[in-house]
């Protein structure tokens, strides 16, 4: 089996470092990973640029896509599109800081509104906006007896976020790590986190809320269409343990991924050493399908993970 790529980084040279950085961070919204000092006046700073994918486009292709968005030859040999909410907003706002707009938002044959522009450090830009019927697309809030899952507001949410996400007991098993509030802004900013489905490889991204406060959030991953698989995961805030809050929640997702996405398999991934996330689980009555020993490097140390899965015909 060859190896699987676990990461696409593309790597700029900027000449004028500053400015590309304010433009790609502050204004585009990219959230900062790390910022790294080297000899001789190195700098380098990474940013998170959500889901990444390589598109391979062949000469016909890479013309054809400049017709229709541009109206002739624009795009040099590397083109970065990003996926935003709001590409006319997102067009505006980057031109105020130094981009050159080279054509407007333009609907296309395959339903995104699509604008490009050339940014800084030399970058070539395509801003999409999926503007097609959603595939799953609730009708919020989706309520369960004691709760309400709703779209992420992260300035009404800002606060609620931090109590939980900045501590370390509650990012020890989950890829985020304790944030301050600037960084928990950016992560959770609008177009980051979704509150719609419209293709595969996306994630539903929702707050969960108890009597008007923010006490978890939750995510439901679409693998995949074809094989009409998915997967769910969520964190909350340790002072609302023990009251079954994550286990009605979960099992809401659950009908949000079977009943309302369509699914036929939907998996839960644990740390082993999680053993309350794993009693949520198997409340919800997922099996336990497998045991991966040391499976994964994460937070400086080998992690066993436990996958659990239920089937659309074990939902009802």
């Amino acid at each position: 089996m060859s190896e699987r790529v676990k990461q696409l980084r593309v790597v700029v040279e900027a000449k004028d470092y500053e400015q590309a950085v304010a433009f790609y961070r502050d204004t585009l919204g990219l959230s900062e990973e790390a910022a790294i000092s080297g000899p001789g006046g190195a700098e380098v700073t990474i940013l998170d640029a959500g889901r990444a994918t390589l598109e391979l486009a062949n000469p016909a292709q890479h013309a054809y896509i400049d017709e229709v968005e541009v109206g002739r030859p624009a795009a040099g040999h590397v083109r970065l599109a990003f996926e935003v909410e709001d590409s006319a907003g997102a067009a505006e706002r980057l031109v105020e800081a130094g981009a050159a707009l080279v054509a407007p938002p333009t609907r296309t044959p395959w339903d995104s509104l699509n604008a490009r522009l050339d940014g800084p450090a030399d970058l070539h830009l395509s801003l999409f906006q999926e503007v097609g019927e959603p595939v799953l697309a609730p009708d919020y809030p989706v309520r369960t007896e004691r709760l309400a899952l709703r779209p992420i507001d992260v300035e009404r949410d800002l606060d609620d976020l931090h109590a939980y996400l900045s501590r370390e007991d509650v990012c020890r098993y989950i890829p985020a790590v304790p944030r301050d509030r600037e960084q928990l802004r950016q992560a959770y900013a609008p177009g980051r986190r979704p509150s719609v489905l419209r293709r595969e490889g996306e994630v539903l991204c929702l707050a969960v809320e108890h009597e008007g406060r923010l006490i978890g959030d939750i995510v439901l991953f679409w693998h995949s269409k074809e094989q009409r698989s998915g997967e769910i995961g969520y964190a909350f805030n340790p002072e609302f343990h023990g009251r079954g809050f994550a286990t009605e929640t979960a099992r809401a997702l659950l009908g949000l991924a079977f009943d309302g996405l369509g699914l036929h398999r939907v998996i839960a991934r644990v740390d082993e050493r999680n053993t309350a996330s794993a009693r949520v689980i198997e409340r919800l009555g997922m099996r336990k399908e497998a045991v991966e020993r040391e499976a994964e490097w994460f937070k400086g140390e080998w992690t066993t993970l436990v996958h659990y899965a239920m089937l659309e015909g074990e939902w009802r």
